[in-house]
């Protein structure tokens, strides 16, 4: 029996492969129309208003170059672009020197409590910079700054003892609280290398510090270049603290002029987005240098199929220095900061005696019963809710559609998704400002949950991404056989492995998204302010009793987050677990 070429069984087939071609180029072009909308359109909408005169529905606004020229060749911005990279870099190598430091102490030596030591070391990442700022601003302060109070008043101290409103007191707050960056990408090197060649080098008579010197250090050089230029991309974007601490007047930085331009009269929106596009290109130039010492890091790997066990250094007689070093960082990011927080928060005056000073909670009474402030809390738990679930939700399919669907343009999403990373939180809400500026979510909550979640995926989709690439597809393939359909394995399988990974980004969206403030404040309005935003602008007008006492509230709204992932669901926060 022969079929004929009409026969209905040949023109099933292609019809078939023509809906399965179909499906399989949906999702790419969706996701790609995603990301695109997400990440790509607020900056190239930032690029065209920084050639206009005017926003995009002004009638008489038109295309001019104006506001280019006057920022890419002129001497105040120019001054200011050289000091942004003069700090950053200042930063950076203060941030990596002292993170070297104590990712060594506690990955090669015999330092007690190590488990302790690393969560007290990467404890200011989950804590806003700008509350450690404003802590800075309520010691070190030359006036009225409590060190310097009591420095006049016990010891007798003239002028005063230190001043965190100059440029070197900015450099280093901002060293201080980029320090877990670098020793989180160090630290990981050190974990995974392998100790032999340390070994070799003591058994051919090399002391601590040269074997550290001459081949500890080298093996990791790619990593330590990472974090420098990583840690650099986010001091050129930062807001926070600089403007806490004097802004202009301390230290010019191109993320305060943005700030300034849309917030100061008169309104320039297209100087915003001229110095948002010169920002972004400063960058933009770190981000290829720390993909570049990124991929170089590969080539330096000393894991390998045999096993290893690190012998940790005896410190011996260094053990209490090392530990005071330890403490020494803790205290000064954290518990001296959070100290002088609650003292001017629940004190009616400042005083050089702590212990007879007169304490009272009305402070805080009137503060909790402000509408505004009980609306920015509202607010603030709204969006730090929504924007790491749709950040987890939009990692997963960009994940598993990328590793497990291997669908095309898979190489083009990868890098979409990672784009963010290149582009500071206050030029993203330059680029989000000038998208949704005369649509219906700008000045809702929903315009901060769009900035953060496009802001904050290349950290969930990062996680989630590493996660499946660990598992074995092996244990897929065997669902498969035991006839379990594609989102039956999916389920069961793929997505319950990786849920502490995709628990664990949860929880670091939602704590960045509560600390944010750079891109929050640019797209502030009366009924979408969060806590990070009314902090700030209580010390604009000078009250920094109330902004201490909002940073208090901010800080107990992360500490909550951070108690839940710890204890009830079994997130790990740190490297050691």
């Amino acid at each position: 029996m022969t079929i004929s070429a009409t026969t209905p069984i040949m023109h099933k087939i292609p019809v078939g492969l023509v809906r399965r071609k179909r499906q399989r180029l949906a999702l790419p072009v969706i996701l790609g129309l995603v990301l695109a909308v997400l990440v790509l359109l607020p900056i190239v909408l930032m690029f065209l208003g920084a050639v206009r005169t005017g926003t995009f529905v002004d009638p008489r606004a038109h295309f001019s170059l104006r506001s280019v020229i006057a920022v890419y060749a002129t001497m105040p911005y120019l001054k200011t672009l050289i000091v942004t990279i003069g700090a950053s870099l200042a930063v950076s190598f203060l941030a990596c020197f002292i993170g070297i430091a104590l990712a060594w102490l506690i990955s090669r030596t015999d330092i007690p409590a190590k488990a302790w030591m690393e969560n007290a070391v990467i404890a200011p990442l989950y804590l806003s910079p700008f509350v450690g700022a404003l802590a800075w601003l309520i010691l070190g302060s030359p006036n009225a700054g409590l060190i310097n109070v009591l420095a006049r008043e016990v010891f007798g101290v003239t002028g005063y003892a230190i001043n965190v409103m100059t440029a070197t007191g900015v450099i280093l707050v901002m060293a201080l609280y980029n320090i877990p960056y670098a020793y989180m990408t160090v630290s990981a090197a050190l974990k995974g290398m392998d100790p032999s060649m340390e070994e070799a080098s003591y058994l051919n008579g090399a002391g601590v510090f040269s074997t550290a010197l001459k081949v500890t250090l080298p093996v990791v050089r790619p990593s330590i270049i990472s974090a420098f230029f990583f840690v650099f991309v986010l001091t050129c974007g930062t807001f926070s603290i600089p403007a806490a601490l004097g802004g202009t007047q301390a230290m010019p930085f191109l993320a305060i002029d943005i700030y300034r331009a849309t917030a100061t009269y008169p309104v320039d929106y297209a100087r915003a987005a001229a110095i948002g596009t010169l920002l972004f290109w400063i960058s933009l130039i770190g981000v290829a240098f720390y993909r570049f010492a990124s991929q170089v890091a590969t080539r330096f790997v000393t894991v390998t199929a045999r096993g290893f066990r690190t012998r940790f250094l005896k410190l011996r007689s260094w053990r209490l220095p090392a530990i005071g070093f330890i403490l020494t960082y803790v205290t000064l990011a954290i518990i001296l900061p959070y100290l002088a927080l609650f003292y001017v928060a629940f004190t009616r005056f400042t005083s050089s005696n702590i212990l007879t000073a007169s304490y009272t909670l009305d402070n805080f009474r009137s503060v909790i019963a402000s509408v505004a402030v009980r609306q920015s809390i509202g607010n603030t738990l709204l969006v730090g809710v929504i924007s790491p679930t749709f950040c987890v939700l939009l990692g997963i399919v960009l994940a598993y559609s990328i590793r497990r669907l291997r669908i095309r343009g898979a190489g083009i999403l990868d890098y979409i998704a990672m784009f963010p990373i290149a582009v500071p939180g206050i030029v993203f809400g330059t680029g989000i400002f000038w998208t949704y500026l005369m649509t219906p979510v700008y000045g809702t909550v929903w315009i901060l949950v769009i900035a953060f979640v496009a802001t904050y995926i290349p950290y969930a989709y990062r996680m989630i991404d590493t996660s499946i690439i660990q598992i074995d597809r092996s244990l897929e393939e065997a669902s498969a056989l035991c006839g379990a359909s594609h989102y039956r394995t999916a389920s069961q399988i793929t997505f319950r492995l990786i849920r502490p990974s995709v628990l664990s980004a949860w929880i670091l969206v939602f704590i960045f998204s509560i600390r944010e403030i750079s891109a929050a404040i640019i797209l502030s309005s009366p009924s979408n302010r969060v806590l990070s935003v009314m902090s700030w602008d209580y010390l604009e007008f000078g009250n920094v009793q109330n902004a201490a006492i909002i940073g208090i509230l901010q800080t107990v709204i992360l500490m909550a987050g951070i108690l839940v992932s710890r204890f009830l669901l079994r997130v790990k926060l740190s490297q050691s677990g």
